[in-house]
């Protein structure tokens, strides 16, 4: 092995060192610090990777596509909002945002940009992995600072939320970097980052459809530079191209049904039963799902899914009294030997259940239990 290639395996694995270790100091390491590490390896790149620099075949039209699919996506989060709603920004241009997040965010997207750029069409049977690595390792940090990876809830929405969005998003970008140059995901991430910075509303939209929103993007993207841009015309690889847009198409389809499912934000949801006190009728481990409740009337022995002190509860409506014009329901588990204590009220109830499905949630509670 070359000395040369020596260095960058070298200079690849540090950088996932310090970026893994920072991924789980986040919350206290300062935007400012990862962003002159950043900045440091970006220098350091350039003098361990001496070539020119490539020309490349439509290089300003995809950029200029890239920058038509940002908009694209920024518009389209805003049409979203006018179902979900939206919120004020709590970090709104100022000489505090600009200094702790617009100026570090932005060294620090420019200078991961440059170190791909500089390293992913190098020669190596690894290079290319490492690079990816590095780069969702930085995406994890730019996002995860709301986040604490020590802690089970925090640490599964950072997987299941950000970790694979981000997959998906590097996917893309490392493709276009090697065939089209990486000015267009430059601008795609500028944007895309810190647009909350300069718009004061954000869109209210729930984190499992933004994720699946950042997960689907992508592969879109992907879909038209590949058919616009590609030189083939080999019948077999355009059958090939064909099944696997079929294949993905239909599991993005089965994915948005799961994450309606857990988000509930249209009519239905999806709950894992974690304790034992619908034994017989519901049981531990068993996923339920349930129809968001709309103010309708409830009849006794409905089985119900209620929000208490933060957590959902499924359990059987035993009681209804009204008191001074406001209504009170009384609930009770089918395994509990007494009424629950207390009454609910109608803003805390979520929905109904309509089905049980045995077995399923077995695992996200296996995994609950590991971090117990």
């Amino acid at each position: 092995m070359k000395k040369d290639k020596i260095k960058i395996y070298l200079f690849s694995l540090s950088l996932i060192v310090i970026l893994f270790l920072a991924l789980f100091v986040s919350n206290s390491l300062s935007k400012k610090i990862l962003a002159l590490i950043l900045v440091f390896f970006a220098f350091l790149s350039n003098i361990l990777v001496k070539k020119k620099n490539k020309s490349f075949l439509y290089e300003k039209e995809v950029t200029w596509l890239m920058t038509g699919f940002t908009l694209i996506y920024i518009v389209a989060l805003y049409l979203l909002g006018l179902y979900f709603g939206y919120y004020k920004s709590s970090s709104l241009f100022n000489l505090y945002t600009i200094n702790n997040f617009i100026i570090p965010l932005s060294l620090i997207i420019i200078s991961s940009e440059i170190i791909r750029k500089k390293i992913i069409n190098l020669k190596g049977k690894y290079i290319k992995a490492l690079v990816f690595i590095i780069m969702v390792l930085i995406d994890l940090i730019i996002y995860s600072s709301a986040y604490d990876v020590t802690k089970l809830d925090d640490a599964l929405t950072l997987i299941g939320f950000i970790f694979f969005a981000s997959i998906s998003c590097n996917l893309l970008y490392n493709y276009i970097t090697v065939r089209f140059s990486n000015k267009g995901v430059l601008i795609y991430r500028l944007v895309t980052i810190l647009y909350i910075y300069f718009i004061p509303y954000i869109p209210n939209i729930y984190i499992f459809l933004n994720s699946f929103i950042r997960m689907l993007y992508p592969y879109l993207i992907y879909l038209v530079l590949e058919y616009t841009y590609a030189k083939t015309n080999k019948k077999t690889a355009l059958k090939e191209k064909k099944k696997t847009v079929i294949g993905t198409t239909i599991c993005m389809i089965l994915l948005t049904l799961i994450i309606c499912l857990i988000s509930c934000q249209f009519k239905y949801g999806l709950l894992v039963i974690g304790t034992g006190s619908m034994t017989g009728t519901i049981n531990r481990g068993d996923i339920i799902l349930y129809e968001k409740y709309e103010n309708e009337d409830l009849s006794l022995d409905t089985v119900i899914v209620f929000e208490q002190n933060g957590n959902k509860i499924i359990h059987r409506l035993k009681e209804v009294v009204s008191v001074d014009g406001s209504t009170r329901y009384f609930t009770k588990g089918d395994a509990n030997p007494e009424m629950d204590a207390g009454y609910i009220t109608k803003d805390q109830i979520q929905g109904t259940v309509k089905l049980r499905i045995k077995y399923l949630g077995y695992l996200t509670l296996w995994v609950r239990d590991l971090f117990k």
